[in-house]
């Protein structure tokens, strides 16, 4: 950030009485805004169908031409559940039903100060389609993921822990943390789905 958004003043660093860390100020004595910079919030969601999973080659970077989970930002005015199956219909043009979204896991990506939030939910139909973030898309078994062109190696136990509640229909709810590469995983519920859900 160079510039004040409220006056167009240029901004510096600066420690702000009683804050525990340092802000972007505007240097205008007169103006002299605080800009807060607090993490974005990406949402995802683990789209079901059958015995599947849709996964989709991303189609732009970072990591174009490897595959992953549908993901993006949530938008203001949404809820998170409305924000992931949007991500997912924009992504893929699959869908799926909000009021049967189940929250899976929520945790911090530390050094790209992001919030992340995933669900899982079945698709409504199989019916899905490329778009111009996802150059190909498959629905999946365990045995059938690319694991070696997965875009991201970090989490892909997650991916993999996934799979196999979902085989298993037996669920648990996480909190997880990724930094420098260290992936922590914490089970804080677990929940067994009612036969026939999947």
């Amino acid at each position: 950030m160079n510039f004040c958004s409220q006056c167009g003043h240029p901004v510096e660093l600066k420690q702000i009485s009683g804050d525990h860390q340092a802000r972007m100020q505007c240097t205008n004595d007169a103006c002299g805004m605080v800009h807060y910079q607090n993490p974005k919030i990406l949402v995802s969601c683990f789209a079901t169908w059958e015995d599947k999973v849709l996964v989709m080659k991303r189609g732009t970077e970072p990591f174009v031409g490897k595959w992953a989970i549908p993901s993006g930002f949530m938008e203001n005015d949404e809820t998170l559940q409305e924000a992931a199956a949007r991500e997912l219909f924009e992504e893929t043009h699959a869908k799926v039903d909000i009021d049967k979204m189940e929250l899976y896991t929520i945790g911090s990506l530390i050094q790209m100060n992001q919030i992340y939030v995933v669900f899982r939910a079945p698709l409504l139909s199989s019916e899905f389609q490329t778009t111009e973030e996802a150059s190909e898309i498959k629905l999946l078994s365990k045995e059938e993921f690319p694991w070696l062109d997965f875009a991201f190696q970090d989490v892909s136990v997650n991916v993999q822990r996934f799979y196999e509640e979902f085989e298993n229909d037996d669920f648990g709810v996480y909190v997880g943390s990724l930094r420098n590469g260290e992936n922590i995983i914490t089970e804080v519920s677990h929940r067994q789905a009612p036969s026939g859900e999947k």
